[in-house]
């Protein structure tokens, strides 16, 4: 299974789980949803695995984190921060991780990336980032463990009973334990891209939340 294919599950099961959140319907669409955030956040470490350009892959989720906000901003809608700014840290805090110098000492180096980390940690928390901690943690995931999927699998699993047990940590529901289902898609990933569309998917995000307040309004109106 390609990355596109990965991300065509992502937003469909995105699209069905915002279904759900806005306009209504059965639970089981909550539950699919749960689905959609650990594709993404798979998909971001393969794509800092790959990417030619960090500098540029940064650049372009910041541009479309904080343009998707600033309408909440200018008119003042109490809507939390986008899973942009939670994909930009993301990314971040594993070229943090990744980073190498042999210039400075390994433990100091190792002390300035868990303060960096923690840095990103507490930000993605404090400004109720979409997932916040358990997000970050979760693109961490799949990027320190790339090549082991026990591990993945575990931490994953811890990540979702620590959630159970403490609800209050991350702010996630129960449901979120459901997302464990999306490794049967990501372990199929074959290491290949597959179609080129780069732009559609940051592009599907802002409208498809327009799409889902138009089919609100009209089944309101019926």
């Amino acid at each position: 299974m390609s990355l596109f294919i990965l991300k065509i599950i992502g937003i469909i099961t995105m699209f069905l789980d915002h279904y759900h959140y806005i306009v209504g319907g059965s639970e089981i669409l909550n539950v699919v949803g749960r689905i959609a955030f650990p594709i993404f956040a798979f998909t971001l470490s393969e794509g800092y695995t790959h990417t030619r350009n960090l500098k540029k892959y940064l650049l372009r989720l910041f541009i479309f984190a904080v343009g998707i906000q600033l309408p909440s901003i200018l008119f003042s809608y109490n809507y939390p921060m986008n899973v942009f700014f939670t994909l930009f840290f993301g990314l971040l805090a594993i070229y943090v991780f990744n980073f190498k110098s042999i210039r400075i000492k390994p433990k100091f180096l190792w002390l300035i990336k868990i303060s960096l980390i923690g840095f990103i940690l507490f930000i993605s928390q404090k400004y109720e980032f979409d997932y916040g901690i358990y997000g970050i943690l979760l693109i961490m995931n799949f990027n320190i463990f790339r090549n082991d999927k026990f591990k993945i699998l575990m931490n994953f699993l811890i990540l979702n009973t620590f959630n159970k047990i403490f609800p209050n940590v991350f702010g996630l529901t129960d449901t979120q334990f459901f997302s464990l289902i999306s490794l049967i898609f990501i372990f199929m990933y074959n290491g290949k891209k597959g179609r080129s569309m780069k732009y559609f998917f940051y592009l599907f995000y802002p409208i498809h939340f327009f799409i889902l307040e138009v089919i609100k309004f009209i089944l309101e109106k019926m």
